[in-house]
């Protein structure tokens, strides 16, 4: 079935990444679910919080980035940053799985597609 036939879906991601010390890492991630690789931005693409969550102990944040047909390049785009970024080696914190640690997608609604 196309898409038209379904319609969209308003979708969020609470994208978990092993940063919170290194502020501009984390804000060069959440760029990155903003841009595509030519430099333009992703349309429909929203970044809607980089430090509402973000411990310092634990040494992780949380960036929520929402769309309606876009998330999936933006959340890939994202964490390839943050595993490009994130040196686990040096990573201090809690013990986690990796660069990106949990990447949790909710869809919020139905969007009536334009005919």
């Amino acid at each position: 079935m196309s898409s038209s036939r379904l319609g969209l879906c308003l979708a969020a991601c609470l994208l978990n990444i092993s940063e919170a010390r290194r502020k501009y890492i984390v804000e060069n991630i959440a760029k990155a679910a903003l841009l595509e690789k030519n430099g333009h931005r992703y349309p429909e693409v929203s970044v809607l919080n980089i430090f509402s969550f973000s411990d310092q102990d634990y040494n992780r944040s949380i960036i929520t980035a929402a769309s309606v047909n876009e998330l999936g390049n933006s959340v890939l785009a994202a964490s390839v940053e943050a595993f490009k970024s994130v040196n686990m080696e040096a990573q201090e914190g809690i013990p986690c799985l990796g660069a990106v640690d949990l990447i949790p997608i909710y869809t919020l609604s139905r969007v009536q597609a334009d005919k």
